[in-house]
């Protein structure tokens, strides 16, 4: 597990995060939100009223790749997760960003209006079968403590910096090639090493001719392939479930 602070954010400005890992992967996550200023007038700039109390609890794998509002399990490959918290029952609850942004690829500030909630942590996971231990964890928080140890290394997720440039730089990718009428679909990491995992939906679009498959299956050599037909000039995109054209290929 990689842990990274985003400090100073105006919603969560105070806030204090604590995390103590488990040997099995799990860990305990403590928030305190602290208190915020709720008047910004000049004549009572330092009125501050406490927010939540302190919550606390055991993070899983299964809880973080469980959607509360459905409880649908987070299964895609290439996803970022939110962690907000639930003020009816005073506990976390976890949303798939992307699905929020699907169509506009939009930032951590569109996503918030949609979901109406407000994160407190982002989970960057590549694969919903990727090891808890390789994932990346973005907590809002002015301080944050990993077992004992205070997390200085800051990370740049903000209504600034779209999703699409956070993804590109920390999940999986997809490198297109053409022969013939034969599209393939290579996954890869971040650094261009390739991924060889099967069974992953790679999703197919064109701006000519026609597919033959929309949504085609990596192979065990981690390539999804569609035939196009008919196409003389445009491109072919690639992307996954709820990151659509994620790469593109000019024919």
């Amino acid at each position: 597990m990689k842990f990274y602070i985003r400090q100073y954010k105006d919603d969560f400005f105070s806030a204090s995060t604590k995390i103590v890992k488990n040997s099995d992967g799990s860990f305990q996550l403590t928030w305190t939100k602290g208190q915020v200023p709720i008047n910004q007038l000049e004549a009572q700039a330092n009125v501050i009223y406490p927010t939540e109390p302190d919550i606390s609890d055991v993070i899983t794998v299964s809880k973080i790749l469980t959607e509360k509002k459905t409880d649908k399990p987070l299964n895609n490959p290439h996803q970022i997760i939110a962690c907000s918290v639930a003020r009816d029952s005073k506990s976390f609850s976890f949303v798939d960003v992307l699905k929020y942004t699907n169509y506009t690829k939009g930032s951590t500030g569109f996503f918030k209006n949609a979901s109406q909630i407000d994160p407190m942590m982002y989970i960057l996971v590549p694969f919903p079968d990727t090891p808890i231990d390789e994932w990346i964890f973005v907590i809002v928080s002015k301080t944050l403590e990993v077992d004992g140890i205070n997390v200085t290394d800051s990370f740049d997720i903000d209504i600034n910096r779209t999703l699409s440039d956070i993804g590109n730089q920390y999940l999986p990718g997809i490198i297109l090639s053409k022969e013939d009428n034969l599209i393939s679909a290579q996954l890869k990491n971040p650094d261009g090493s390739l991924i060889v995992k099967q069974d992953v939906d790679i999703y197919f679009e064109t701006t000519c001719g026609y597919l033959t498959k929309s949504r085609s299956k990596t192979n065990n050599k981690g390539i999804a392939t569609t035939e196009l037909i008919g196409g003389l000039e445009g491109k072919v995109k690639a992307g996954f479930k709820y990151f659509s054209g994620k790469t593109e290929l000019i024919i």
